[in-house]
């Protein structure tokens, strides 16, 4: 059963038991208006109801960052790498759907060779992947000497 399934049949519960309190209220105390009040009580759930689905399924179609607490599962894991005298910059997270994306750039010492940069850079991806399951991750491996490593931290590339 699907969230959207279960809001309506939680809203058809409410519902029935609207007319069935209505009618028993009214004709326990014999106020008419109670009718009345029940049902736009009703509708006002309804409503509510349907515009939290439509705003739920709006966020689905929308990319957003990935929640505050696995943010600090990266960054946690990015610290712990720190040590080698790796530093990281330009991370960005991006959720779509049910799939997570990961990218940053990790910067090393321009003395290390590619395979050992590759090394690390899989080695991080996999700790990543292992502490979120479904998450995609991209890194991108630059020399932490070269000034261009530095220039690509935001959005927009800042040329020399």
């Amino acid at each position: 059963m699907s969230s959207a399934d279960a809001h309506h049949l939680l809203t058809d519960v409410w519902t029935s038991i609207g007319v069935v309190l209505g009618i028993f209220l009214v004709k326990l105390t014999g106020w008419l208006v109670l009718d009345p009040v029940i049902a736009l009580l009703v509708a006002a759930n309804i409503v509510w109801v349907g515009l939290n689905m439509v705003r739920e399924t709006a966020s689905g179609l929308l990319d957003t960052a990935i929640p505050t607490a696995e943010q600090k599962i990266i960054a946690s894991i990015l610290t712990s790498y720190q040590e080698t005298g790796t530093v990281f910059h330009a991370l960005r997270t991006r959720t779509a759907g049910t799939r997570r994306f990961v990218s940053f750039h990790v910067l090393v010492p321009g003395e290390w060779t590619v395979l050992r940069g590759h090394d690390l850079c899989e080695e991080i991806e996999l700790a990543i992947i292992k502490a979120l399951p479904g998450t995609h991750v991209i890194t991108h491996l630059e020399p932490l000497e070269d000034p261009i490593s530095w220039a690509d931290r935001d959005l927009d590339r800042q040329l020399p």
